[in-house]
Order: structure tokens, then sequence, then C-alpha cells
């Protein structure tokens, strides 16, 4: 299962980018880039980009979006709370899966969102950000 989806954009480029052959990224990861190199973000990166469609180990190649203008729907560390709206936050690893970390701001790499649409206060689920730092 995607740790991020799309749920509403204006635009969603991409570019091609280098990715280590053994690396498998999959599709809704966020990634940053280590040594000019693509790979899943660790929840450590300053700056993000979103992989729509991953890579398959032996794969050297991997298309990360460029820019933020569009919404991500992901799952958080933490229930929402309408004073969540707007806040400057981080990724957050639970196990292998990625999650918004609403309650750190480091990094400040998503933004939440600030529409009627944000999330459900009380849950973790369906909360929605926007990259605040692209890496492109």
């Amino acid at each position: 299962m995607a740790d991020f989806k799309v749920v509403a954009q204006e635009e969603l480029r991409t570019i091609p980018c280098v990715i280590e052959s053994a690396t498998v990224i999959e599709a809704g990861d966020m990634v940053n880039l280590t040594a000019g190199l693509i790979v899943k973000d660790g929840a450590a990166g300053a700056r993000v980009a979103f992989a729509p469609t991953g890579s398959k180990d032996g794969e050297t190649i991997i298309q990360v979006t460029v820019g933020n203008d569009f919404v991500l729907e992901g799952t958080a560390d933490a229930n929402f709370a309408v004073t969540d709206k707007g806040l400057a936050c981080d990724i957050a690893m639970n196990g292998t899966a990625q999650e918004i970390d609403i309650g750190t701001s480091s990094t400040d790499v998503f933004r939440v969102d600030i529409s009627d649409t944000a999330g459900t206060a009380g849950s973790k689920l369906k909360v929605r950000v926007r990259i605040n730092k692209p890496l492109f």
C-alpha cells in the first residue's frame, strides 16, 4: 500500500532521476537525494519529492516530482486536530512506512493543508499535506 497518494493537483510534473539498481522504492514514497542518487526518505531529508510510480530492483531510473503543485494524502503519527492546519511538519517512520509527523518541525518538509478536507479531527488517516520544501 502506498504511503502517500495525490488527491488534488494543479499539475503533477515529473523528471527522470538516477537510482541505484538494487534500490526498490514503492509507488507513493517520499524520496530525497543522497550522493546524487534518489533514495527513500528516512525522515531525515531536508528536501523531498514524491515518487508516483516507484522503481523495481534492477531499474536505474525513477520518476520524481518537480515542485509542489499538488496535495498528498497520508497517515499521520498522531490524531489530526483542526489546529494542525497550516503547520510545517516532518516525515516520521513507522517501520518502513512513511507518516506525517505532525508534532515535529525540524526539517519542515510538509505543510498541513488548510482546506476543509485537511483531515478529520481525532483521526490519523487521510491527512492532507503539500510538500513544503521540494527537492527540485
